[in-house]
């Protein structure tokens, strides 16, 4: 197994090779840059640092519950100004992977209000937010409304803090039907607090679609080569080894760095443990700190 660098422990000379070693850096945010609540001290100007040594810069982050403009807005309170381009979220890859299809019909979205506007402005029909209604007193009219429709040609989750039981049921009621599309976007398990402390992500309510409907969707987040191609597309990728990959999770962050051919840079500010990161040879990070934000005194020494 290829020994990882804590960049802690290393002169100079090895951080001017580390710096020469990539041209682009792509860094998830929840657990790396900031904790749902708060920011990890000093992770965002770490950021800014590498910016201003000429390093392209984009977030590629899970969590499209904000949107990209309240990303960027977070981003720029802490100094790093950042373009809606640069922000990279499940539903952005899904609105471009659906017009890649030319998908046609109806989507059934279970996700945040922001990731359904995505999509709206991208074209794609939705079914009404409120769908599917359900009548507490009136069971025969609850169980008619969580039947499939043939109008959906598609199902779409995420995360939404309004998913419930209808909503599930009816996403597997259409899934029955094999030509409808199963896409997915977020599907962590868990999302880090700066307490330490770990809430419930979408990925356990999503399988519970993908159970109870024997479909494997369409992944457009991390890990997904959907997401790895719209990355080389839009980000312009040429050589993959010349991408240093910032993350904080191994299945999902440093699993998508090994998928990509990047270089991989862990951080333990957030889901798993740097022990966690060293058990297996694929996801096994090139860079490490524990902190991201350790990085700027580094930088600051070598500037």
């Amino acid at each position: 197994m290829p020994e990882t660098k804590d960049l802690r422990n290393v002169n100079e000379e090895e951080i001017r090779r580390f710096l020469d070693s990539f041209d682009i850096v792509l860094s998830d945010c929840d657990g790396v840059l900031w904790h749902i609540d708060s920011p990890i001290e000093n992770s965002i100007e770490a950021l800014t640092k590498l910016q201003s040594f000429g390093k392209k810069i984009f977030l590629v982050t899970n969590n499209a519950t904000a949107g990209t403009r309240k990303i960027c807005e977070r981003l720029l309170v802490n100094g790093l100004e950042a373009k809606d381009e640069q922000v990279i979220i499940p539903s952005k890859v899904i609105a471009w992977y659906l017009k890649k299809i030319n998908f046609q019909g109806q989507a059934f979205t279970i996700a945040m209000e922001p990731f359904r506007k995505v999509l709206m402005e991208a074209g794609i029909e939705l079914l009404d937010e409120k769908e599917p209604n359900v009548y507490p007193n009136n069971v025969p009219a609850t169980l008619n409304a969580v039947q499939d429709r043939q109008s959906v040609k598609a199902v779409i989750t995420d995360f939404d803090v309004n998913c419930n039981w209808a909503k599930l049921t009816f996403a597997i009621s259409c899934l029955k039907r094999k030509d409808v599309l199963y896409v997915t976007g977020a599907l962590d398990k868990w999302v880090s607090c700066s307490n330490g402390s770990l809430i419930l992500g979408p990925g356990p309510l999503i399988d519970i679609i993908t159970e109870g409907s024997g479909r494997t969707p369409i992944s457009c987040g991390k890990p997904s080569d959907t997401l790895r191609n719209y990355i080389f597309e839009f980000c312009n990728v040429i050589n993959p080894k010349r991408c240093l990959f910032i993350g904080d999770t191994v299945n999902y962050d440093m699993k998508f760095g090994a998928l990509c051919g990047f270089q991989k840079f862990f951080v333990s500010t957030g889901c798993d443990s740097f022990e966690e990161s060293q058990k297996n040879e694929d996801t096994c990070p090139e860079y490490y700190l524990p902190n991201f934000g350790q990085l700027l005194s580094i930088l600051d020494d070598v500037a």
